[in-house]
């Protein structure tokens, strides 16, 4: 069986980190087991254990998934500004389906309706601005 762009970022982000398969599982509250089979490709983990892997490792569900060759969340400020139109413009659709995939999965995991998942893009957009406009 060969490995899955997910199980291939999984792995690489993970011992970026330098973090061992157990540390990483105990984060997203799975046995070793089951985070070892979604690493080597024989099993995939429901949306919401994407999206909290994706946040313990500090990247985009988007990239973990192999959907994006760019690690948004860890790009630096020079790699940003030096992106051409077109790969800005991939890097801001990127964004927003990386909140619309986060917002999805919490929608299923915490019953929220259309109008509560519309006031929680506001809220992140309103965070997002607020934290630019102090650095």
């Amino acid at each position: 069986m060969t490995m899955s762009k997910f199980s291939e970022r999984l792995k690489q982000l993970r011992t970026e980190k330098k973090m061992t398969q157990q540390a990483l599982a105990d984060l997203v509250n799975v046995n070793r087991v089951t985070y070892t089979n979604w690493e080597n490709g024989k099993r995939e983990p429901e949306l919401d254990k994407v999206v909290e892997l994706a946040t313990v490792l500090n990247t985009t569900v988007d990239y973990l998934l192999g959907n994006s060759d760019i690690n948004l969340l860890d790009a630096s400020k020079e790699e940003i500004q030096n992106l051409t139109k077109e790969e800005a413009k991939e890097l801001s659709a990127s964004l927003i389906q990386n909140m619309d995939t986060i917002l999805e999965a919490g929608k299923e995991k915490f019953n929220m309706t259309d109008d509560e998942i519309e006031v929680m893009k506001v809220l992140v957009i309103k965070q997002f601005l607020k934290e630019a406009e102090e650095k």
